[in-house]
């Protein structure tokens, strides 16, 4: 089983959001992220699972006494999944892949004054009803220490382990609440410095055939605690 130190109070992938800028319509956070994840040698290294799901619902969650009180701050946001196929799995996965539905974070919405905007991340999807991607998966157990308890639950590596895959594509699909192209997927990504491109931008444009070649041929790396 992997070695992991578990962060709490994730919001999706970002585990601390640490600045964010609004455009018309909505507010684009930045943050840490759990693991390295934006290649296949990341996927292989630090998921339990890589899976096609279709977010099938959405659910606001409720606010806490800050946000009540103050109208400033954030909503959580929590969307329901159905896992479509299993891509890939790891040799001792920290739990077995889901099956059926599943719950994970999404991105929910910035408070101010007592006004909603949705909040998105640069480049990554939102995760919104009706798509579907593919996520390469961690299992991220119970943390029930105060002051924020947080639920067992599945959740992304990070904001490149969550690719558009609307009709079988790669790359096609919803980002930041915008429907792209394989094309436009690769442009939103700068290519990282080390030697092996990101997945998101070599892959764009395949089937899933391709996904499924690459992670069965890529060796993992020595994981470190994050």
């Amino acid at each position: 089983m992997k070695n992991r130190t578990v962060a709490s109070g994730l919001t999706l992938a970002v585990a601390l959001v640490a600045g964010c800028a609004s455009s018309p319509g909505t507010t684009t956070v930045h943050g840490l992220e759990p693991y390295p994840n934006s290649t296949a040698t990341d996927w292989v290294t630090y998921a339990d699972h890589v899976v096609v799901a279709t977010v099938t619902a959405e659910r606001e969650m409720p606010l806490d006494d800050h946000e009540k009180e103050t109208g400033e701050g954030s909503v959580d946001r929590e969307v329901t999944l159905h896992a479509d196929e299993i891509i890939w799995s790891a040799d001792d996965p920290a739990h077995a892949a889901p099956e059926g539905e599943f719950t994970m974070p999404g991105f929910g919405w910035t408070l101010a004054d007592g006004e909603k905007t949705e909040m998105v991340a640069e480049g990554a999807p939102r995760l919104e009803v009706g798509h579907s991607y593919i996520f390469a998966l961690y299992w991220l157990p119970e943390v029930p220490d105060e002051p924020v308890p947080v639920p067992a639950r599945w959740n992304s590596l990070g904001l490149s382990a969550m690719v558009p895959f609307d009709d079988g594509i790669i790359g096609n699909g919803e980002v930041m609440g915008e429907v792209v192209s394989p094309s436009q997927q690769r442009d939103l990504h700068e290519t990282p410095a080390e030697d092996e491109p990101a997945l998101e931008q070599t892959l764009a444009g395949e089937d899933i055939t391709e996904l499924e070649s690459t992670l069965a041929t890529t060796k993992p790396g020595v994981p470190e605690d994050y």
